[in-house]
């Protein structure tokens, strides 16, 4: 178990060993960080790592949005609201758990770990599924909101110190979670220590390859440490997974622009053209996902029988 107070410097790639070096130096409210990029995998990591007494303080106070104001003011109405107003988090939760289902269908276990909940959208989808959900999440605000939305109690503890049975689980989600974790190893070997055989792991995150973070480098907004200190790109997270005991079955590539993006910048002369803008918009965003460019990927992987 790594020390709470202990803070990891790697020399090599954590994922292939590969040489690193370093790509930008991010400065932010709370510290300055370095990040590395590996030259054979591509996967990029802040380094030194932040302790992880820090980031389970820091996770517990402001949840895993971007900034220390990420869950201030939000409470159920406001989150309801958004999703009915901007339906985000139910879109990703219904493609996510649709594909999980199916390539869980053979598997008569029905145990699902959903790692870092959040307000509890995919967890109420997975219910909703037939699966019967463990929730963990550190962040208050979202661990209350959480337990209206699913009814569930979602544990408020860390995937580190999470303790169950070997071989419980037909699922585990990491949704939005794995760019946040300390310990990327440590994480894929516990989810295959916790998978039953031929269990099904979904990670979804952003996409470090992506058109939009080639374009704004280190400005994009998903590069912000200490909240995301993981960027992984399509070939190192399935190296990452083929690593640890895993086959992947399936990618996806997801871009969404919010709806009223270009409502909030449009002058009133241009209101009457925001169909056709936002009708164009939804049709760059299609041609992205479909050369593999696109802002987020969900990558499916299957626990080899052992």
């Amino acid at each position: 178990m790594i020390s709470t107070s202990e803070q990891i410097k790697y020399e090599t790639c954590p994922i292939c060993s590969g040489a690193i070096g370093s790509w930008r130096v991010k400065k932010t409210d709370i510290d300055t960080y370095n990040i590395d990029l590996c030259g054979s995998c591509g996967f990029a990591f802040v380094n030194p790592r932040p302790s992880l007494g820090f980031l389970i303080g820091y996770y517990s106070k402001f949840g895993h949005g971007q900034g220390e104001n990420a869950s201030e003011n939000h409470n159920l109405d406001t989150i309801l609201s958004n999703e009915k107003n901007d339906p985000n988090s139910t879109i990703d939760a219904k493609r996510m758990i649709k594909t999980i289902k199916s390539l869980t269908s053979k598997i008569p276990n029905t145990r699902f770990l959903d790692i870092g909940c959040g307000y509890g959208c995919f967890s109420k989808e997975a219910l909703e599924s037939g699966f019967d959900v463990i929730a963990l999440e550190l962040a208050d605000t979202e661990r209350k909101i959480a337990s209206k939305i699913t009814g569930l109690n979602p544990i408020a503890c860390s995937f580190e110190d999470f303790d169950y049975s070997a071989e419980s689980f037909s699922a585990i989600l990491m949704s939005q979670i794995l760019e946040h974790a300390l310990d990327i190893n440590l994480w894929l070997s516990k989810a295959h220590r916790l998978l039953v055989n031929d269990g099904v792991i979904a990670i979804a995150l952003p996409n470090f390859g992506s058109i939009f973070r080639m374009i704004m480098q280190k400005n994009e907004p998903y590069i912000c440490p200490p909240a995301h200190l993981n960027f992984f790109n399509p070939n190192s997270l399935s190296r990452l997974l083929e690593k640890h005991g895993y086959k992947v079955e399936a990618i996806q590539w997801v871009s969404r622009i919010p709806n009223r993006t270009f409502e909030k910048r449009m002058p009133k002369i241009g209101k009457p053209m925001l169909p056709i803008i936002n009708a164009l918009s939804l049709m760059s965003l299609k041609a992205i996902d479909a050369i593999h460019l696109g802002m987020m990927i969900n990558v499916y992987g299957r626990k080899i029988n052992t």
